[in-house]
């Protein structure tokens, strides 16, 4: 395009109509062809993706510890232990909040943890995670928790701890990574801009939560919560479960420092986890695994449940297990899939789908009783009757809040997501009451 040539013509020549027409065409064309070269060579692309935000390795295990009650502005995970309920700060921490009257709920304090997305409670001791690392308090005394244990890098969630796609890679020697924030991204480049830059598998977001024992477990005296299906954490007897990227890890929690007892790698891009009786039942991208802990320490994997490509939070009751699929944000769902399924567990060894339901965008989900409640994202909150689990029906869909996950607890039903945490009365499914609404605090910009 940035060559030129030089050409001779004789007067005669130039003379002719038909030579000047082809003359001014010789010259013309190359010019027009480099405007046009020009015009497509630069091109100005824009992009938001995900910035790490990093804080120093001192700082990062210096900053752990209670501090005075704030307001919500991105809660998580839900976690309901003895009449309180613990909050997830989405990377920020844990709020602590009194709520023996569901219609009146009152902050008691903030545990600061950074990079904490999950938290489970069994007795005095409330387990949390920060990055890689597992962290117990003492919370004896609600108004004085105490960090008493820290178990560094335990779990491998570096390939997940990105909020959404794309994103731009990790620098370790920055220091820790505890959030991630939106950028605007410009490129002033050429046809083949790198309009997406990171991309892979990489991109996609783990789903984070934990989930209590939901029939009591495999022994043990010492109480444990309830928690939400958005889980990786969950707790049985004198046990911790925990899934990263790819495994399960099994601690003894007997006494107040854990005890890693097994690793063992499930799969890819494993999500949730589920505890049902002696069983364990494990989301992944593809599949739904299930594994016997009649042996606590030794969980043995006894089926693997393939389905479409999806974020696959999983709840069970009696010999059914409920799953939702869902597309958008950072999940890698080719299919386009956004669905409950019903799937037959009573042979742990051969599940079996014995219905596909769709759905809108299906998040977090809870059951009671045959009363399965469905978290919609930015539609709201769905409830069905699926007291036959081979025909489950609609009874009513919340159009106006915005919901991530829920728990059903003796009637009084814990909606938390954008709209903040909404509690209902739900002894009548067909009548729902509103108990009272911990709002969500938007900071002034």
């Amino acid at each position: 395009m940035t060559k030129h040539s030089r050409i001779t013509h004789s007067p005669e020549r130039m003379s002719s109509p038909g030579t000047l027409s082809l003359f001014l065409f010789i010259v013309m064309v190359p010019s027009l062809l480099l405007s046009s070269c020009d015009d497509k060579r630069y091109q100005t692309v824009t992009w938001t993706e995900f910035e790490p935000v990093y804080m120093s390795h001192q700082e990062f295990t210096a900053s752990a510890g209670l501090e005075s009650a704030r307001e919500l502005e991105e809660p998580g995970k839900i976690y309901l232990y003895d009449g309180y309920l613990f909050v997830n700060e989405v990377n920020k921490g844990v709020h602590i909040i009194d709520n023996r009257d569901p219609a009146a709920p009152s902050f008691i304090g903030f545990i600061n943890i950074p990079a904490n997305k999950d938290i489970a409670v069994r007795g005095d001791k409330l387990y949390a995670d920060s990055s890689g690392d597992l962290l117990v308090f003492d919370i004896s005394d609600f108004d004085n928790p105490e960090l008493i244990t820290r178990m560094e890098e335990v779990f491998n969630l570096s390939t997940t701890q990105n909020r959404g796609f794309p994103y731009q890679p990790v620098d370790p020697s920055k220091g820790v990574v505890v959030d991630w924030k939106p950028v605007e991204v410009e490129e002033v480049c050429s046809d083949d801009c790198h309009r997406f830059p990171g991309g892979g598998f990489g991109g996609f977001r783990t789903l984070t939560g934990f989930s209590a024992d939901a029939a009591g477990g495999s022994g043990g005296s010492v109480s444990t919560g309830t928690g939400g299906s958005m889980a990786r954490f969950a707790i049985t007897g004198d046990h911790l479960y925990a899934v990263d990227w790819s495994s399960l890890l099994t601690f003894d929690i007997s006494d107040p420092e854990p005890v890693k007892r097994n690793k063992q790698n499930v799969g890819w891009m494993i999500e949730t986890i589920f505890p049902y009786h002696d069983n364990l039942f494990i989301g992944s991208g593809n599949s739904m695994y299930i594994y016997d802990i009649s042996n606590p320490a030794n969980p043995n994997q006894l089926s693997v449940f393939r389905h479409a490509t999806a974020c696959d939070p999983v709840v069970v009751e009696g010999d059914f297990a409920y799953v939702t699929l869902r597309d958008g944000e950072a999940c890698p769902n080719f299919a386009g899939a956004n669905q409950l399924e019903v799937i037959n567990v009573e042979d742990l060894e051969n599940p079996k789908n014995i219905g596909i339901y769709e759905m809108i965008q299906p998040h977090g989900l809870g059951i009671d009783s045959g009363d399965l409640f469905i978290s919609e994202g930015d539609s709201g909150l769905k409830i069905m009757d699926a007291s036959d689990p081979y025909n489950v029906k609609q009874v009513r869909h919340i159009k106006d809040i915005r919901t991530y996950d829920v728990i059903p607890n003796d009637g009084v039903l814990i909606v938390t997501g954008g709209s903040g945490i909404i509690q209902y009365d739900y002894s009548d499914v067909n009548n729902l009451k509103e108990l009272s609404t911990i709002p969500v605090y938007k900071p002034a910009l």
